[in-house]
């Protein structure tokens, strides 16, 4: 028992990692995982998925206002060079023709 330990009041401890048991290797790990996430030095969680399946989902959660959509609202996603082209395209098309601007918020 430490100087500091015996000025505590009665029945209170400092907790010392060597007095615990020892820590899994599992447990361990989900620590450091842990605190990667808070200091966000974690690798980033991503996946591929084809388009065909994204799409109509976001289409939907768009349609009728899902909160979780706004809340990825400023999250940055990869997408093909070519896709991006033509997604580029069509938004100036559908600025070019009348009423293009009311479908596209649809």
């Amino acid at each position: 028992m430490s100087d500091f330990d015996q000025r505590l009041p009665p029945g209170w401890k400092v907790w010392n990692h060597d007095d615990s048991q020892p820590e899994s290797a599992d447990a361990a790990d989900r620590r450091e995982r842990e605190l990667d996430q808070i200091t966000g030095t974690a690798p980033q969680k991503t996946r591929s998925i084809p388009l065909k399946h994204l799409a109509p989902l976001l289409m939907d959660a768009s349609r009728v206002s899902r909160a979780w959509l706004e809340d990825f609202a400023d999250d940055m996603v990869i997408i093909d060079a070519d896709l991006h082209e033509v997604l580029l395209a069509y938004q100036k098309m559908l600025h070019q023709y009348p009423g293009g601007e009311n479908r596209a918020a649809a």
